[in-house]
């Protein structure tokens, strides 16, 4: 009835260092790493930018394959040709076995192979192998002149005949150069670094300050070691690359960086692969590499001629859904992260971008770019104008962030197009304005303090802390506002860590050295005060943090103007404090502080606004103000777009908060989505260990909770749990958080005790850690009292949920929606204990609190009308019930997509009022119309598509199709068995259903089968319902009792009997009164061992009675006659034994009479009793064996015992004469 008071874990975290603000005081900024509970519906939480790192080629292995049968590997001339090919790649490996060769090739997916053969062979391997994706390029090797050249031109992969070892080494030279200077992604373009959007998005705008910072720094000697030891660690296994890196390390200064990056492959793949991954820590131990190359392409290109226009090429392959959005780009700016090679001929681009003939999901492209030598930007070389080496002649290399601008695509065949590109030095304004307001925020004593800073800004916490500890070791102790500033800044960088103990240790470190300055500075003990706060906040003491925060607001409002980004900064700290202690009104009052102080200091897409929105959205979620939340929400999309780079944790936070917003709106596919790529952000960014990624798995596991998934979701909240524990201090409510996320599950999966085990949990950690009234309390109480709910103790459930309600009056206004749950969740119970008038006041309580407080198409309403229909279902007010659904279904369909689950449920309850009002078409139709949605919005083996398989199981039977019903609960029972535990009391019944069901087909055998079966899982279940063991008993105990042999003849006369009397009915009656008889003989239209006792049970209840007088005539005086019929005799025998009397028609006298006919039959047949024994005792001896067999030993030995004593009963009765047993 009411709506589920979960408990979700939600994340914002964001940290600025001493060097980010433009403001007189500096302060570590953030937001809430949040773990809260609410009542309402569950929205778990966190801008999809339309880029991906590409890392596919940069862990391909080059691999060189030599093909020959006829090889003699001891020949001098072979290995000094196999010695000249590891030269170009280690990699190289002969084969002289076809399949070998082709098995090799095969199995390794993540290689990229070059292939030499034999021209002898060319035409039995090429059938077999030329359309192996890893297959780059073929080179035939034939020492004379080839017989066949056009056969060899079909196949596109061969690059050429060779006679000699040496063109063959040239060709792969020229190949392997091109994948290594251009790093082409072989299957898709790497949109990390470049970036086809109308404006040049953030990734540009860091890796640009990045460089920045890398040419102006000065760099010794050690720079080349560390790259040095980088190389030997990345070619350990190669001892040709590492002969290579001990040149380099010997005379890189005799040669240039240019001619290093021409000359040395294992350089130009590591420096492409790190530009085109943004792996930071290569790129700054090859910064003293990239500022040498830089700086000798700008000394040459300076001195060239400008004043010749020309055009180069550039050949790639991108995959097709790449290419539409290039396709659709025209006018637009492109940008290349990386150093870039081209070619003045556009054959050898064609060459390369004709490799996507193999594939049908690539598509080739050519980069036809018009440069202008006289756009300085970016300077670029000729390298045939430096060197002379064959296989650079037509190549021009352009230094980093190259940015064109797209003129004109054009298809030039299938799979080939040309895209024309202009050099441009257009840029985007608002972008570069970003990015001089991030030169200033990252300012530093030097170029290594800003690179640290700027680390910081990107989530590249380890080199950060690794930059900062540098820093302090050399720096001077007489510079204590330097070293104050350092321990702050690593503080800063622990605590996003998540190392917390060690944060609060730098920072307290920074503390005593501020506080001996002989003139405090105000700014950085502000900012020191601030930051301690945060950290106590991540720890769960937020006591301590406010004391923080309000000496640094003290400090703020002594120094600084009242409108000061500096005071804007603390009032959210606070805000956030106020929130965690569930004082909203305070929070939401400090919160907008906030915002007015940033909106005047900030423009609209800084991101020092998308913390404030950020917590805006939570702030005023807490409160009700859901349509607030939203709008800034959207606030926060729009601006981190902009600013974000991919690994900074804020963006991790939003696309949380995204996916909270999918979620409310029931799209749990999308919102799983974009949980999980705030879960690689994060562990990208993050030791493994880290606590945000705790609140990650448990986002995830909720989304999975609600698709129902359980033992998935689980999972997740278990892994949340094991890392709090290694992270958080014990009584953290974070830990709380989790177990009440896994009690939810459990609670779910029908385990109660562990479910009240973990929320047992949850209370001691928030008793220990929160205030006596905070919310979060309530949240659990109610938690328990679900449980208990469940379990049908209904007491202990209101004993809770009143408990939860005194908290929430205390610390909530009167009007509060949170109020309006709690008094739903009261109303739940009392309606369970059939205290309906109760029920009904709690829930007529809610709906006038959401009036106030909620708009009238809020969703929270919408489910109190659903409440309000429920009472009026059990109060049998059935057009109130109708008149209240109506009102959700109106709210519903305007609130939710057409596919929301909650809609489901609506139309559920629609059609179970329909069914109790006998109109089966209406109720039909209306779980039909929640099976399509379930369908549609529900992972198909969810709990509620059973759920509702069953209720059109259900109408199928009181329609009286049978066949039809056991489909549906079958159905039911399919899924039900993939979801749900083996022990769930819910299988149980959908066996029971069954078996009823087939006993009303007459398919004893398999009814009997699916009886015991309901019966092991209820007796095994965690929560065991003894009168329900008793009553799944009873049903098998009354199946095997009927022998096989005779049921189909007494069903044939049983049929044969009544059924000219169900003809006379009225059409519409027919089959409720078979559902009647149904229902009354437990599934059989007349059990024939219990004739005389299920007449009088018929005869005297006096409901079905009247039921069956209103459907036999609308007539009044036909409905006398009938009751005269009732009234005029005892029983059914009276009518049997003294006649028919006169006024009851022939078609009801033979109605009772054929009752009496079945007695009669079972009486006079003895022999037949006697073989109905024998058959149930054996039935007892074979279910025995089942048992055993099935591993069920107390169920098999009971079976044989009872057919044991059945046998034993036969033998005395057999033994006896016949007038003894008759």
């Amino acid at each position: 009835m009411s709506s589920s008071a979960s408990v979700i874990a939600t994340s914002k975290s964001t940290s600025v260092t001493d060097d980010e603000a433009n403001t007189a005081l500096i302060l570590s900024k953030s937001d809430d790493v949040n773990t809260t509970q609410s009542n309402a519906q569950q929205h778990p939480i966190e801008i999809d930018i339309s880029f991906r790192y590409w890392s596919a080629h940069s862990m391909r292995k080059f691999i060189i394959i030599w093909l020959d049968p006829n090889m003699n590997e001891l020949n001098n001339d072979y290995q000094n040709s196999i010695s000249q090919l590891r030269q170009i790649v280690s990699s190289t490996k002969v084969f002289t076995d076809v399949e070998q060769c082709i098995d090799f090739i095969i199995e390794i997916e993540n290689a990229k192979f070059f292939l030499i053969l034999p021209e002898a062979i060319t035409k039995t391997v090429m059938p077999l192998i030329h359309d192996t994706p890893q297959l780059d390029s073929i080179y035939v090797f034939c020492l004379n002149n080839i017989k066949d050249e056009q056969w060899i031109s079909k196949w596109k992969k061969i690059k050429g005949v060779f006679s000699d070892i040496l063109s063959i080494c040239d060709q792969l030279q020229r190949n392997i150069k091109h994948y290594e200077r251009n790093g082409i992604p072989v299957y898709i373009i790497s949109t990390s670094s470049i970036t086809d959007l109308n404006e040049l998005d953030q990734t540009f705008m860091y890796s640009q300050l990045l460089t920045e910072i890398l040419l102006e720094m000065n760099y010794e000697k050690a720079a080349k070691t560390e790259f040095i030891e980088l190389c030997r660690k990345q070619y350990q296994d190669n001892k040709v690359q590492l002969h290579k890196i001990d040149d380099f390390e010997r005379n890189y200064e005799h040669h240039s960086a240019l001619w290093w990056y021409i000359n040395e492959s294992f350089i130009v793949y590591m420096l492409t692969r790190a530009l085109r991954t943004q792996n930071i820590a290569t790129i700054i131990k090859m910064g003293f590499y990239i500022k040498d190359l830089h700086r000798q392409i700008k000394q040459i290109h300076s001195a060239s001629n400008k004043n010749k226009l020309m055009t180069t090429y550039r050949g790639q392959v991108v995959a097709n859904a790449e290419f539409e959005k290039l396709k659709n780009s025209i006018g637009s700016l492109i940008a290349f992260n990386s150093f870039i090679s081209t070619t003045t001929s556009s054959v050898e681009a064609i060459l390369y971008a004709e490799s996507a003939q193999v594939d049908p999901q690539l598509m080739g492209i050519v980069f036809q770019m018009e440069i202008d030598p006289s756009i300085l930007t970016i300077p670029f070389v000729s390298l045939s104008d430096v060197y002379d080496i064959p296989f650079c002649e037509n190549e021009i290399l352009f230094s980093m962030h190259t940015v064109f601008r797209i003129n004109k695509i054009e298809q030039i065949t299938d799979y080939l197009w040309s895209v024309d590109l202009a050099l441009t030095s257009d840029t985007d304004g608002q972008l570069q304005r970003l990015a001089q307001r991030l030169r200033k925020e990252i300012e530093g004593q030097n170029q290594l303090h800003r690179l640290g800073n700027l680390l910081i800004r990107m989530g590249e916490f380890d080199k950060a802390e690794e930059i900062f500890k540098t820093l302090l070791e050399t720096t001077s102790n007489v510079d204590l506002e330097q070293v104050t500033s350092f321990y702050n800044q690593l503080g800063c960088i622990c605590k996003e860590k998540g190392n917390f103990s060690s944060a609060l240790s730098y920072h307290q470190k920074a503390q005593e050295i501020q506080q001996k300055i002989a003139v405090p500075n105000h700014s950085a003990l502000a900012n020191i005060y601030n930051n301690i706060g945060e950290v106590h906040r991540l720890m769960g003491e937020y006591s301590t943090a406010l004391l923080y925060y309000r000496k640094t607001l003290i400090i703020g409002q002594n120094f600084v103007s009242s409108d000061s980004p500096m005071l804007a900064i603390i009032y959210n700290n606070i805000s956030q404090v106020y929130n965690l202690m569930g004082d909203y009104s305070a929070a939401l009052s400090y919160l907008q502080k906030t915002l007015e102080i940033q909106e005047k200091n900030f423009p609209l897409n800084d991101s020092n606004l998308i913390a404030k929105y950020n917590n805006a959205d939570k702030s005023d979620d807490s409160i009700g103000e859901n349509s607030v939340a939203s709008l800034n929400l959207q606030k926060v999309f729009e601006i981190q777009e902009k600013v974000i780079p991919f690994k900074n944790p804020d963006l991790a936070a939003t696309y949380e908060n995204i996916a909270r917003m999918h979620y409310a709106m029931g799209e749990y596919s999308i919102a799983l989505s974009h949980h999980q790529k705030a879960f690689e952000i994060r562990q990208k960014s993050l030791t493994f260990d880290h606590p945000l990624l705790a609140i990650t798995h448990n986002n995830i596991g909720q989304v999975h909770y609600a698709m129902g998934e359980y033992s998935t979701g689980l999972v997740h909240h278990q892994r949340a749990l094991e890392i709090q524990q290694k992270s958080l201090p014990l009584n953290h409510p974070d830990l709380a958080a989790t177990h009440s996320n896994i009690g939810r599950v459990y609670d779910s999966m029908g385990n109660y005790s562990t479910a009240l085990s973990h929320l047992q949990k949850t209370l001691e950690i928030q008793e220990e850690s929160l205030p006596p009234h905070h919310p979060d309390l309530a949240t659990t109480y109610e938690n328990i009292g679900r449980v208990h709910y469940a379990m049908r103790e209904y007491s202990i459930a209101l004993s809770h949920h009143q408990k939860a309600l005194e908290i929430r009056q205390k610390s909530l206004m009167s009007d509060h929606p949170v109020l309006a749950i709690t008094h739903n969740n009261i109303g739940q119970v009392h309606y369970a204990m059939r205290e309906y008038s109760t029920a009904l006041l709690h829930h007529q309580r809610a709906l006038e609190i959401q009036q106030k407080s909620l708009p009238s198409s809020h969703p929270d309403l919408a489910m109190t009308y659903n409440n309000i229909g429920e009472i009026y279902v059990g109060m049998i007010d059935y057009s109130n019930a109708i008149l209240y659904y109506k009102r959700t279904l109106k709210i519903q369909q305007v609130a939710f997509p057409s596919n929301h689950p909650l809609l489901a449920i609506t139309y559920s309850n629609i059609g179970r009022v329909n069914e109790l009002r006998e109109h089966y078409s209406d109720a039909l139709f209306n779980y039909e119309n929640a099976l399509k949605i379930r369908k549609k919005a529900l992972p198909p083996n969810h709990p509620s598509l059973a759920t509702t398989y069953n209720s059109i199981a259900e109408m199928y039977r009181l329609t009286g199709d049978y066949s039809s019903s056991l489909l549906y609960h079958e159905h039911t029972l399919e899924i039900q068995t993939k979801s749900l535990p083996p022990n769930h009391l819910s299988l149980a019944e959908s066996h029971h259903q069954i078996a009823v069901i087939l006993k009303g087909l007459h398919r004893y055998s398999e009814a009997a089968e699916h009886a015991s079966r309901g019966l092991n899982i209820m007796r095994h279940s965690l929560e065991p319902q003894q009168s329900q063991v008793e009553k799944y008993q009873k049903y098998l105990d009354e199946i095997l009792l009927i022998p096989e042999c005779s049921k189909l003849t007494m069903v044939k006369n049983i049929n044969e009997w009544t059924y000219p009397f169900l003809l006379v009915l009225h059409s519409s009656h027919q089959s409720r009164l078979h559902s009647i008889l149904f229902d009354l003989t437990d599934g059989h239209l007349m059990p024939p061992s219990l004739p005389h006792e299920c007449l009088t049970k018929l005869e005297s209840n006096k409901q079905v009675k009247s039921i069956v007088l209103e459907m036999l005539s609308d007539s009044v005086d036909e409905r006398d006659r009938v009751l005269k019929d009732f009234s005029s005799v005892d029983h059914i025998e009276s009518i049997y034994l003294l006649g028919k009397p006169p006024e009851m028609s022939e078609q009801r006298y033979k109605f009772f009479t054929s009752f009496h006919k079945v007695s009669i039959f079972c009486e006079d047949e003895e022999e037949l009793a006697v073989r109905w024994a024998l058959d149930t005792a054996n039935e007892f001896r074979q279910l025995g064996g089942q048992c055993a067999e099935a591993g069920n030993i107390d169920s098999a030995r009971e079976y044989f015992q009872r057919g044991k004593e059945l046998y034993k009963h036969l033998a005395k009765i057999i033994d006896q004469p016949r007038s003894q047993t008759s």
